[in-house]
């Protein structure tokens, strides 16, 4: 991370910048990797909703500003007592970065998000289904500590403005293995979150209640146990609840949804490539208060730092 950092915070040219962020994806899963190959544990199911890294191409397509590329950088460290522990403790320390297309190429106010979650693994593994509840705390801020509005008082301060938030989430998530399929996985996770701290400004904006449904799709490609081939779609829906921006009870703006599928051919170890489509609140920082609709394109991959084995891979080669 102090790496790409040093990069960005010189404003060298962008061929620099990429090159960082590729190699600590890169870095980071390749080093999970060994570690995953030690023996199972129901333990490793936690694996199954880890959030992507990714470094898209450009900007995409949609009411984005110019961008180099958008860079999402998601480690994950899972802390237990033992391999069969029902309890898991997670730490993330997430940074998602934007490149703007302009003089200079600057890296302006990313968004830290770190994020502690507790799991509970309520069912025993059997014929491969799995039942997890857990509660997660989330801060999610910009680092800066300038005024939240322009001179004119009405627009946002999106170059420099304070912008902080605490988050508490709670929710459920299962796999079910297809029996028709053997070489499909689904996953499902409901989840419900609440802002309970933030700027004074932006507590009638922001929305301090959000509900969510996930569902996952892991598709082994060529049927094969030591495949190394993977198709995953995946599916999130979104909705503000309460107090948000002067919105109607139902409106639009309270709806978010994504629709991601990727693609990880033989030929690579650790990358994939993937689409995502993106409708909803924009999700960085200050600019919140647009309303974000993109297509990107871009690489991604997986950054798990633990004892236990890859949960998807571990229940084909089951089979």
């Amino acid at each position: 991370m102090l790496f790409l950092w040093i990069f960005t915070d010189g404003m060298v040219n962008r061929i620099h910048i990429i090159f960082a962020a590729l190699f600590l994806c890169i870095s980071s899963v390749a080093y999970s990797q060994e570690v995953w190959k030690s023996s199972m544990s129901s333990v490793a199911a936690v694996n199954m909703f880890h959030e992507s890294s990714y470094i898209s191409a450009l900007g995409g397509f949609g009411n984005i500003e110019p961008l180099v590329f958008e860079a999402n950088i998601v480690p994950y460290f899972t802390i237990s007592t033992s391999r069969n522990a029902r309890w898991v403790l997670e730490l993330s320390p997430k940074v998602l970065l934007r490149m703007y297309n302009t003089e200079s190429m600057p890296v302006r106010t990313p968004s830290y998000m770190p994020k502690v979650t507790f799991f509970y693994h309520v069912t025993e593994r059997e014929e491969g289904r799995d039942w997890f509840v857990y509660l997660s705390w989330m801060h999610h801020s910009n680092g800066q500590d300038g005024s939240f509005f322009n001179a004119d008082s009405c627009t946002i301060n999106t170059f420099s403005g304070n912008f902080a938030t605490n988050f508490l989430e709670g929710g459920c998530f299962i796999s079910r293995p297809n029996k028709k399929r053997p070489n499909i996985i689904d996953y499902h996770k409901i989840s419900l979150s609440y802002c309970y701290l933030m700027n004074s400004e932006i507590k009638s904006l922001y929305g301090r209640t959000r509900i969510s449904y996930d569902y996952n799709t892991s598709i082994n490609v060529s049927k094969k146990s030591d495949s190394k081939s993977s198709l995953i779609q995946s599916i999130r829906v979104g909705w503000i609840a309460g107090k948000f921006d002067d919105a109607k009870a139902f409106d639009s703006e309270r709806l978010s949804f994504c629709y991601t599928i990727s693609y990880k051919p033989p030929f690579l170890e650790d990358i994939g490539i993937f689409a995502q489509y993106y409708y909803g609140q924009d999700y960085y920082n200050l600019y919140f208060n647009r309303t974000l609709k993109v297509l990107r394109f871009g690489i991604t991959a997986k950054m798990s730092i633990s004892k236990y084995t890859n949960y998807e891979t571990s229940m084909f080669n089951k089979r």
